[in-house]
C-alpha cells in the first residue's frame, strides 16, 4: 500500500494515477491538513505538489511525518513541493529562486547513469516545471539532475528516497484546474509566461511526459518492492513482474 500525501485538491496524482492502476498498486490518498496515519502502515509514500511553500506552518506535521518516514527507511517519491518537503525535512534550505514554468530541458548527472530510477533515461530530456521555490541538497544526498535555471532538479537520499523539482504527472487538464489558485497565477506572472502558450507546450509534450512518468514510477516501485518492510513481519509490496506472474 502506497501513501499519497496531497496538499490541495487541485494538485493530484495526474497521470501517475493511471500508471498505478495499470500496475495494480493499491494506494491511499491522505490529505496533509488532516491527521496523518502511521508511516509504518505503508510500503512507500508519494508526496505531491502544491502552491504552498515547504516552510508553510500548515505543512509542519507533514514535514515531521516525512522526516520520520524517510529516516525509518520508507521509500519516498516527492514531486515539486513533495521534493522540496523532503529537502526541508532533511535540513536543507528551500526558498525563492526564480519562477520556472512550462517545458524545459534537464540534464542528468554522472551519478544518475548508475541510479536505479534514472538509469536508462537520456542525458538530456524535457520536463514540465512549475515552481518559484527550489531546494538545496540535504547533507549526504546525491544530485541526479539539474537545469540551466535550477541547479537541482532531482536528488536521491539514501537508497529509496527521491525528490523531484519537476512535475512528471501534470496533464493539460490538470494545469487548467490550477487557474483558480492565486499562488499558481502569481507564479506564472513572475515567470513571464502565458497560460495558453504553456498549455500548448504541455499538450505537445504529453506522450514524452507520459513515458517519463511511467519510467520513474515503475523504477521507483521496483525499489519499493525490494525494500525491507517498515512494518515488522509484513511482506514488502510485490513487484510488477511478480504481480504479472501470480
Amino acid at each position: 500500500m502506497i501513501a499519497v500525501l496531497q496538499h490541495q485538491p487541485e494538485t493530484g496524482l495526474g497521470r501517475l494515477e493511471g500508471h498505478l492502476g495499470d500496475l495494480a498498486v493499491d494506494y491511499e490518498v491522505v490529505q496533509t491538513g488532516e491527521t496523518l496515519p502511521d508511516p509504518a502502515a505503508f510500503d512507500g509514500a508519494v508526496v505531491l505538489g502544491g502552491s504552498l511553500s515547504a516552510d508553510d506552518a500548515a505543512l509542519r506535521p507533514a514535514r515531521r511525518w516525512i522526516r520520520g518516514a524517510v529516516l525509518s527507511g520508507l521509500p519516498y517519491l516527492g514531486v515539486c513541493l513533495g521534493g522540496q518537503l523532503l529537502a526541508s525535512a532533511l535540513g536543507a534550505r528551500v526558498g525563492p529562486g526564480g519562477a520556472e514554468a512550462g517545458i524545459h530541458s534537464v540534464f542528468l548527472t554522472d551519478a544518475a547513469r548508475h541510479d536505479v530510477v534514472f538509469a536508462g533515461l537520456p542525458r538530456r530530456f524535457d520536463v514540465f516545471g512549475w515552481h518559484g521555490d527550489r531546494f538545496d541538497l540535504p547533507r549526504g544526498a546525491v544530485p541526479l539532475a539539474g537545469s540551466l535555471a535550477c541547479a537541482y532538479q532531482a536528488f536521491r537520499y539514501g537508497g529509496t528516497a527521491y525528490g523531484l523539482q519537476f512535475h512528471p504527472e501534470v496533464r493539460p487538464h490538470d494545469l487548467a484546474g490550477w487557474r483558480d489558485l492565486p499562488g499558481y497565477r502569481r507564479l506564472l506572472d513572475e515567470s513571464g509566461r502565458d497560460w495558453t502558450d504553456v498549455e500548448l507546450e504541455l499538450a505537445r509534450a504529453a506522450n514524452a511526459l507520459d513515458d517519463l512518468a511511467a519510467h520513474l514510477l515503475e523504477r521507483w516501485l521496483g525499489l519499493v518492492a525490494g525494500a525491507p518492510s517498515v512494518r515488522e513481519g509484513r511482506p514488502a509490496l510485490a513487484s510488477a513482474s511478480d504481480r504479472a506472474t501470480a
